[in-house]
């Protein structure tokens, strides 16, 4: 049995300028064959094809088997689009079927039936064919797939050792474990050099999520990889958005109905950006964890979250990412 690669039958509303999909059928013409089980396969592909396109597909053979596709297209009262199901431009393709037809593939014309006619082109130069024939030929000669370390703690103690050699940091000391976390996580040693930690971090990020304080994220992508339940987004907060962005408007808002939240924030510097007001407005906020990445603001904005004075660490300059802004979160959470 074939697999469907539709989920649901496809809706035709217009086809070529016309609009009933009942005034245009298809048949799935192939070479034919005296071998039952290929007729098999042919009539099980044209069945999934009228399941999934809601249109009428017939198979017709170029010999060997009956139904022959000229039969089906001179007793044919709608539009026709003829699928090759052949592999190249062979003389079956050119001279028994293009030639009777008096078309080309690819293009809507009348053929020599007094029928209108589209014909698909042959299968071979699509990709797909080309995957195929390659995923079968590794399966006979029995490639195997490189050797990976699998388990994830091996995982992590060996990238976390790569780093360290080879920035010459302490994995006993926290910050710089958060540094090593940055580089392991953004696959950059550069990265490492630009992690800049204030403060108590560490202990502040502890004590407040100990107590299950809610932590506000800028984006999905972070808030998804953090390991802590009580999260908050700042993009899928309820806003009006005018001249600003929706995570500017979106942290102001949160932190104003939460009345405090850590931050976490990997994506949107405009984001960090409302912690800052905030924070010079007076709002009190346990920690930041900033990596916002781009070329308009996120340098700049950073400078100003790091002269709020609060425990932060910050990857500093255009670097950092989402998926460096939650590994840096986790980190701080180990014990």
């Amino acid at each position: 049995m074939l697999l469907s690669l539709a989920r649901r039958p496809f809706t035709i509303k217009y086809i070529n300028g016309i609009k009933d999909p009942y005034m245009v059928k298809a048949i799935l013409v192939n070479h034919g064959s005296r071998r039952g089980a290929f007729n098999e396969l042919m009539t099980e592909i044209a069945r999934q094809l009228s399941e999934d396109l809601g249109i009428r597909v017939e198979v017709g053979y170029n010999e060997y088997a009956d139904p022959n596709w000229r039969e089906l297209l001179a007793k044919s009262q709608e539009d026709v689009i003829v699928i090759l199901a052949f592999l190249g431009p062979g003389n079956h393709v050119y001279r028994d079927i293009l030639g009777e037809l008096g078309v080309e593939p690819g293009k809507w014309a009348m053929s020599k039936f007094g029928r209108r006619i589209y014909v698909t082109p042959p299968l071979g130069d699509s990709p797909l064919v080309y995957s195929a024939i390659l995923a079968r030929v590794r399966r006979a000669l029995g490639e195997s797939a490189p050797t990976v370390v699998q388990d994830p703690d091996e995982i992590e103690e060996e990238s976390m050792g790569f780093v360290a050699k080879a920035l010459r940091l302490n994995l006993d000391d926290w910050r710089d474990r958060l540094k090593a976390r940055a580089a392991y996580a953004s696959g950059n040693l550069e990265i490492a050099k630009m992690v800049e930690v204030k403060g108590e971090v560490k202990r502040a990020v502890e004590e407040w999520t100990s107590a299950g304080g809610p932590l506000a994220a800028d984006v999905a992508m972070v808030a998804a990889g953090l390991r802590y339940n009580n999260v908050e987004i700042a993009a899928k907060t309820p806003v009006e958005v005018r001249g600003t962005t929706r995570t500017y408007a979106g942290m102001k808002k949160l932190l104003s109905e939460l009345g405090s939240a850590g931050i976490v924030v990997g994506n949107a510097p405009t984001a960090l950006a409302a912690v800052v007001e905030e924070c010079r407005g007076g709002r009190e906020i346990p920690f930041i964890v900033a990596a916002p990445v781009g070329f308009a603001n996120a340098a700049s904005v950073k400078e100003e979250a790091l002269r709020c004075n609060l425990p932060s660490v910050v990857v500093r300059g255009t670097y950092g990412g989402s998926g460096v802004a939650a590994a840096l979160f986790n980190e701080l959470l180990r014990p």
